[in-house]
């Protein structure tokens, strides 16, 4: 390598991070970048600091210098301007590199203001931002889109020249780079033959840089690909976004110094630059809140850390730990004082008691505010102190709950306590942390999506113009694994192995695994919250998401740089609890769900039955399939469901081995006497990761810390770490139990294979005791827990139309919507459920609230006019009446239904008057009790059929409520299905299914080819379903593609096991034939069966042979001779053949 190539390092580099424009992982960046001798390497994503630290401490461990810097965008006006001109560049580039610590936090407060100060297309800062944080850093004129370089391709000496010098000042002499690039494109051999020359005249130093956006130029089609996904383009579209080179790589110093073999001092500039940079990210240290209580303020103004502050701090924590030991330990069981000393030294020692106490703030907060608090999440549940402080609310002794899984003194990292609120009350919470610790030390958290196999192979097929249908059969064959790769794919799934190899397919799969894992978007973590002791913008970048603010850096480098983060869960089960219970205690019982027995018969009935539609994490399918298999009879074996539940052990078979040992099918075993304590409440199975840190004490003698980091080792499958484990467990079984090192081995091995599917035992306790409540309430008071659910998912139309079937089958009256009768949200009445006004599709909260503001005021509504001359129209206008009289809710208010819809235009314009007249003042005068006379009309029209009437009661609800169109041709449709929708499992997934539906919304599509397409939403009274209907199918079916159309379905079930909020199992259909009811019978009949009473004389037989070839077909017939009920003997036709007609 030549000393010129030697000096070369690239500063002009993009990631995935420069989000669907870099298609450049950062590991296989400073992969590349050692592979090619460099010593340097600078990540200069656009806009933003997002891999940033990623970048730094793979650099770091790759033998790198690592080189932190953004490609800004700086507008020649002010970033606060929101306007754009045609014609006109708004936003320039510009290289800044931190050259040291104080570069870097400039860095930070640039970009953070770019995206909350200067957003407006791109993150945006300006002139004067830039002069007051240009301390520590190194700029450059950047690309073809930079300020100079721009004037000089314009041919604008003089402006570039004006650019240059202002660059110049706000930098000072020696920080300020001319940078040229030469990618093969015209332009930039304009830039290169014009700076020079100005550069000169400025005295300011050269650099060559290469825009790399991909590894290697076999990679620009991908990165291609990539622009196409990020623009929504096709690959042949004439106008999509495309780099006009194939350069745009991390070439070799050797290709730089070639290429600038002319300017050779512009290749080792480079190399100066980076001498300059002297600077790496710190981590080690934490950045905790302090906590404070409003005593501790001085004129109004939180304390700083101070040693009293700490003093003060721990005396509050011992204090409000041992009054909650106290009050939850009346009588302490053995050892519990011991537990609890011992947590509290090393939550003390470990430096994190304000963490502690800043949780029970905003804990008791939320309490105090009556918003209800989960009973704890993770591993925070096995800490009697958190149970002490009522973080948690389940006795970790009890339950037999390690505290090393949760902190573990060996590994210094902050805990990780996350708490579920009512979904309701989350925001109120979050609220109160901002304003106590500042808006700008508490941000939410940003999390970038990325291309999964499945996303991947849809993003690039529809790049790549391959049929819509085709692409999605291929995404369907991807395992449902998570975070599987494509690579993995192909090994395991035989048709994508095949399809790989296809002409057609080829470059699907090439391109998609170069673009697969890469970031595709960013967007606002669900549920996590950062608290910093300062201002955010000291220690890391921020950025907006929509009216999100945001972290730059994910959840884990925040961890690293030892920031706070909290999880702040809305969980809608425990708005569900919460509002059960008031509408029990409406009806006359108190009831305290953290007291119900945990040995209820009706909960553990429901349990094995398997009805358990509604009960947290305990609904879908499989899940009621395994407690049917399961029977379980105590809270144990809710604990282990949840457990067992997942891909893992499902697919280790480890649920059945747990139920087939537990019902005496398969004899429990131990793989050693002193396992038995451990494992006799899992049948022997190790089901949890606590029992695998047991077993490494009591068998092997490990430290719980030790124990912990075993756990981790073996979830993590670290290789050189397990091995040493080993060595451990075979050495201290030997000691401490006398085990042979042979069996010890085998021991070990054999805990392996269970611990990779092992789960949190503290995480499953806690939501295990919700699913108990859930159900505990469903068992014991079905109507307000159904009530309280559909209250919750009242904007959910497919999970109203299951919860409403299990309403049916439990025999509970649901009332439809009424004024007179429905509250705002579903209610009681006796032991019947009153459809909740809210419900009701385009009426809106606030005419609905006046509505029963009203009727409780001044008592029920006795006519429609009576109605709307008491509400205001402005708030209750025309729409929203007629939707109420669409939905029955306005029954009784006039004549007929279809009378007061008619009416609801006079009644609408009597209503104006009168709330005319009464604002005017003309009623009462002088203190009469007058009121208005109001003029009642109701019209002549035409009545509504039994189907029209439900046709606008669905439209007003979204489903059918009173009755349903399928229930009378239930007998007809029944013989053609195979499937009820809410039979659909897991175990259905890509299997064939016949459905029997009505059609209930069609949204028509267009493939990017232009095919028309259509998605439905279709039920069957028992649930509803999506069904995908491809071109092919569409084309022979648009024709009776219409709402309330009853059709007959055949296709793939596509059933998922993903779990949202406690919920698990989404089906959809593949959709490969359709047809109306009316010819089903004709296509679906394999054959005709006529059943005949045995005493039937000839005069029977011949008429029905008469019939039947009166009716020629392709069926054969059989007569089914019938005695009393029996089929005693069938008689096959011979030749004859008929058709499944309405004749027929």
């Amino acid at each position: 390598m030549s000393k010129v190539a030697e000096k070369f390092c690239h500063l002009h580099v993009h990631s995935h991070y420069s989000l669907l424009d870099g298609v450049n992982t950062i590991p296989a960046l400073v992969r590349a970048a050692r592979d090619h001798g460099m010593k340097s390497l600078a990540l200069t994503d656009h806009g933003n600091m997002f891999g940033a630290v990623e970048f730094h401490h793979a650099c770091i461990q790759g033998g790198i210098k690592p080189i932190i810097g953004i490609e800004a965008y700086i507008t020649d006006g002010s970033r606060k301007e929101r306007k754009r001109e045609r014609g006109k560049q708004h936003a320039f580039h510009l290289l800044l590199l931190a050259e040291n610590e104080t570069g870097y936090h400039n860095l930070l407060q640039l970009t953070s203001a770019a995206y909350t100060e200067g957003f407006y297309y791109k993150p945006r800062i300006d002139h004067e931002l830039l002069r007051q944080h240009s301390d520590g850093i190194i700029a450059t004129s950047a690309c073809l889109s930079g300020e100079v370089n721009r004037a000089l391709l314009h041919g604008d000496a003089e402006k570039a020249e004006e650019c240059a010098r202002r660059y110049i000042d706000i930098f000072a002499p020696g920080r300020f780079f001319m940078e040229v690039q030469d990618h093969g494109l015209i332009e930039q051999k304009k830039i290169l033959e014009r700076a020079p020359e100005l550069a000169q005249r400025l005295g300011v130093p050269v650099i060559a840089t290469n825009d790399v956006h991909y590894l290697t130029k076999e990679d620009s089609e991908a990165q291609e690909v990539h622009l196409c996904i990020n623009t929504g383009k096709q690959i042949d579209d004439e106008d999509r976004l495309v780099f006009d080179s194939d350069a745009f790589y991390l070439r070799s110093g050797e290709e730089m110094a070639q290429l600038f073999a002319d300017y050779p001092e512009y290749v080792s500039n480079t190399d100066e630059i980076a001498a300059m940079v002297d600077f790496e990210i710190k981590t080690g240290k934490t950045y905790l809140p302090i906590f404070f209580e409003k005593e501790d303020m001085v004129a109004g103004v939180a304390p700083s850390a101070s040693e009293q502050i700490e003093q003060t701090n721990e005396a509050r924590f011992r204090q409000l730990v041992e009054d909650g030991y106290c009050r939850l330990y009346p009588d302490p069981p053995e050892g519990a004082r011991e537990r609890l000393d011992y947590e509290i030294s090393v939550i003390i020692e470990m430096g994190f008691v304000s963490y502690f106490l800043i949780v029970w703030d905003f804990c008791r907060y939320a309490r105090d505010q009556q918003i209800p608090v989960g009973p704890g999440r993770g591993s925070a549940v096995g800490s009697i102190v958190s149970y002490c402080l009522g973080i948690t609310s389940l006795c970790p002794l009890k339950y037999d709950l390690i505290f090393e899984r949760f902190l573990n003194s060996d590994r210094i990292s902050l805990p990780d306590i996350d708490i579920d609120f009512c979904m309701e009350g989350r925001e109120k919470v979050i609220e109160y942390v901002r304003e106590k610790y500042g808006n700008d030390r508490v941000c939410q958290i940003v999390t970038f999506g990325t291309m999964a196999a499945k996303a991947v192979i849809r993003d690039v097929g529809r790049v790549l113009k391959i049929p819509l249908s085709e692409i999605d059969q291929l995404a369907k064959k991807v395992p449902n694994v998570l975070g599987i790769k494509l690579e993995e794919a192909l090994l395991k799934e035989p048709y994508l192995a095949a399809a790989a190899k296809d002409p057609r397919y080829q470059k699907l799969f090439e391109v998609g695994q170069k673009l697969e894992g890469l970031n595709r978007h960013c967007s606002t973590h669900a549920a996590g919250l950062v608290i910093a002791d300062r201002p955010l913008t000291d220690l890391i970048p921020l950025a907006r998401n929509g009216d999100d603010i945001v972290t730059q850096y994910p959840m884990e480098v925040l961890e690293q740089l030892g920031l706070l983060k909290v999880d702040f869960l809305g969980l809608r089960y425990l708005t569900i609890i919460d509002r059960a219970c008031r509408i029990i205690e409406q009806q006359g019982t108190k009831i305290d769900i953290d007291q119900v027995p945990l040995d209820d018969k009706a909960t553990f009935k429901m349990f094995c039955h398997g009805e358990t539609h509604g009960i947290f994490q305990l609904e879908s399918s499989g899940m009621r399939e395994l407690l049917r298999n399961l029977k379980p009879d105590r809270f144990e074996d809710v604990i282990a469901v949840l457990a067992l539940y997942r891909p893992g052990p499902l697919g280790s078979g480890m649920h059945n081995l747990y139920c087939d040992r537990k019902h005496g099918r398969e004899k429990i075993e131990y793989l050693h006497s002193a396992l038995k304590p451990i494992l006799n409440t899992t049948n022997g199975v190790i089901v949890y990761q606590e029992q695998v840190m047991k077993i490494a004490h009591v068998l092997a003698g490990f430290s719980m810390n030790d124990a912990d980091n075993l756990r981790k080792a073996m979830g993590k499958k670290k290789i050189k770490l397990m091995k040493r484990y080993r060595d451990q467990f075979v050495e201290g079984a030997g000691e401490k139990s006398g085990i042979p090192e042979k069996d010890a081995g085998s021991i070990f091995d054999q805990i392996e294979q269970f611990a990779k599917y092992g789960f949190n035992r503290s995480h499953s306790a806690a939501y295990a005791m919700i699913s108990y409540q859930t159900g505990y309430l469903k068992a014991n008071h079905p109507e307000a827990f159904l009530a309280a659910v559909m209250s919750c998912y009242i904007a959910t139309v497919d999970t109203m139309v299951t919860y409403l079937e299990e309403c049916r089958r439990l025999g509970i009256e649901v009332i439809p919507p009424h004024i007179n009768e429905s509250a705002s949200n579903f209610s009681l009445k006796g032991n019947k459920i009153v459809y909740g006004l809210v419900a009701l599709k385009g009426v809106g909260e606030r005419a609905i609230e006046a509505i029963v503001a009203e009727r409780q005021a001044n008592g029920p509504f006795e006519s429609l006019f009576d109605l709307t001359s008491r509400v205001e129209p402005e708030l209750v206008n025309k729409t929203v009446v007629e939707q109420l009289a669409n939905a029955g809710a306005l029954d009784g208010l006039g004549p007929e239904r279809w009378q007061i819809h008619a009416a609801v235009k006079d009644a609408m314009e009597e209503g104006k008057r009168v709330h005319a007249e009464r604002r005017a003042g003309q009623l009462s005068l002088f203190g009469s009790d007058s009121t208005p006379t109001v003029h009642e009309h109701w019209p002549t029209v035409p009545s509504w059929s039994d189907n029209e009437k439900l046709a606008r009661e669905k439209s007003a609800l979204g489903f059918y409520l009173s009755g349903h169109p399928l229930e009378r041709i239930e007998s007809e449709i029944a013989p053609l299905r195979t499937h009820l929708v809410s039979e659909l499992s897991e175990k259905d997934d890509q299997k064939p299914v016949t459905l029997a539906v009505m059609i209930s919304k069609v949204r028509k599509r267009q493939t990017k080819r232009g095919d028309a397409m259509a998605i439905l939403t279709v039920d069957d009274r028992s649930a509803a379903i999506e069904a995908v209907i491809f071109p092919s199918v569409y084309q022979e079916s648009s024709g009776f593609l219409v709402e309330e159309k009853v059709v007959i379905m055949q296709g793939i079930a596509e059933v998922s096991q993903e779990e949202q909020e406690g919920r698990r199992g989404h089906s959809q259909i593949r959709v490969n034939r359709l047809m109306p009811l009316d010819d089903a019978p004709e296509v679906l009949a394999r054959q005709i069966g006529i059943v005949i009473p045995t005493e039937a004389d000839d005069s029977l037989l011949f008429k029905t042979k008469e019939i039947l070839t009166r009716n020629p077909g392709k069926l054969p017939v059989t007569l089914i001779f019938d005695e009393h009920g029996h089929d005693t003997w069938r008689v096959p036709c011979g030749d004859i053949r008929v058709s499944a007609s309405d004749n027929m």
